[in-house]
């Protein structure tokens, strides 16, 4: 490690953690500890604490984990892109920049801290977590000083809503983001006498200041997330420009001065007393298909977050939950027959022509795993689970025109007006 001037030595570091990494990824913690930590082992399932992340030791950035049940051990990136799918000799860059977007840091320039005198990296000391009511405190107000504008209402439009749909989105708190108000609003909240400390999405600047974590490059709006208490604890933001290839970014501080992750929360919209709900992939989805419909449904953020899952759905189950229906995307029964229509992937790709597109084969196969690990955790709670197809071929195949439920109820509602 270079030393500067004064002979302090320096590490060059990522601006996360793998605590970050397990935050994202669902991992069940044992124990909060500094540098070190036991968790329930995502590949073996052992909840004995034989699974061990490390952040730091004697000095020394890690970011390393090992299982010593069944062997498993890596660095983080390692961890994410099992746990993700990820393939490819450059799999751990793929996850390194599909964390930065998760995380939503997009910073190319490493960050140097002193060596030897940290235990988490760009995050402030002893920082605890807002409570779920806190956040919903919080968040309410904040969107007391927003609007939806009219280039996302059309967005909605463009999904089929209606305006009375939209309108009632709204007042969930489907709300447009805006840098120019960011430091406004926080200073608003503080003087109102919410609090920012621990609640994703508020840090302060390298001004001193308290603002939202709100830019150009996440120019959006907001989709609320919900738990199954009716509390508001986070947002997804539905980006205006992709950026690589990601239509969604979480509203989270992590990584900032006083900053907190989000933690990439599931969301629940409908009644929390329903015996029977639906889980589909993403937030925006979700609250599509229950406005479409009444009927209650739980928003993944994505097929490989099943930890909170499972938490969800017992509690749910304690209030009379009997029936899950698994509505994932049509991904699960896509065709794999190449096409030539992977677009500028086809390019790079070594095996046209042949039978099968590993592509679309492993993007299949990414969502029948989250299928069967929704399956297995309704199993482990004795909930009955049934899949939800739609837009089929005779085969039973995906038709490959709708692929989300969200897209099929809301055709769906449109088809049931026009023939009344």
């Amino acid at each position: 490690m270079p030393e500067n001037r004064d002979g302090v030595r320096w590490m060059y570091v990522t601006p996360f953690t793998i605590e970050d990494v397990a935050d994202l990824l669902s991992i069940k913690k044992l124990k909060n500890a500094s540098g070190n930590f036991p968790v329930v082992c995502p590949y073996c399932g052992d909840a004995r604490g034989k699974m061990n992340f490390c952040i730091c030791k004697d000095g020394e950035i890690r970011n390393t984990f090992h299982c010593y049940n069944c062997g498993a051990g890596g660095n983080m990136l390692q961890l994410y892109a099992d746990l993700r799918g990820l393939v490819g000799v450059d799999r751990c860059k793929k996850a390194y920049w599909s964390i930065m977007d998760e995380l939503s840091i997009h910073k190319k320039t490493n960050t140097m801290i002193p060596g030897g005198n940290q235990t988490r990296m760009l995050h402030t000391e002893g920082q605890s977590a807002a409570s779920d009511q806190q956040r919903d405190e919080t968040y309410r107000a904040m969107l007391s000083y927003l609007h939806l504008n009219q280039k996302h209402k059309n967005d909605l439009i463009r999904r089929g809503l209606s305006e009375s749909m939209i309108s009632h989105m709204e007042e969930l708190g489907y709300r447009s983001t805006d840098e120019s108000e960011a430091k406004r609003i926080a200073r608003c909240l503080i003087r109102d006498g919410y609090r920012l400390t621990g609640v994703p999405g508020f840090f302060v600047d390298r001004n001193g200041d308290w603002t939202v974590a709100f830019y150009s490059y996440n120019r959006g709006y907001l989709c609320p997330v919900y738990n199954t208490r009716e509390q508001l604890i986070g947002f997804q933001i539905r980006l205006e420009q992709p950026y690589k290839g990601m239509k969604y970014s979480w509203f989270t501080s992590s990584g900032k001065k006083n900053g907190c992750s989000s933690k990439s929360p599931a969301g629940y919209y409908g009644k929390s007393q329903d015996k029977i709900v639906y889980v589909t992939e993403g937030i925006l989805k979700a609250a599509i298909a229950n406005e479409a419909t009444g009927r209650s449904f739980i928003g993944n953020p994505g097929v490989g977050h099943y930890k909170e899952l499972k938490v969800m759905l017992s509690e749910l189950k304690q209030r009379g939950l009997n029936i899950v229906i698994e509505a994932y995307d049509m991904d699960k029964l896509m065709k794999v027959t190449c096409g030539m229509d992977c677009g500028i992937d086809c390019n790079k790709c070594n095996m046209i022509g042949s039978r099968v597109c590993q592509k679309k084969e492993r993007k299949r196969d990414d969502i029948r795993t989250g299928c069967r690990h929704l399956y297995r955790i309704c199993d482990e709670l004795s909930l009955k689970c049934i899949r939800m197809v739609w837009d089929t071929d005779g085969a039973g195949e995906w038709n490959g025109e709708i692929k989300g439920i969200d897209d099929w109820l809301v055709c769906d509602q449109i088809r049931y007006a026009a023939a009344a």
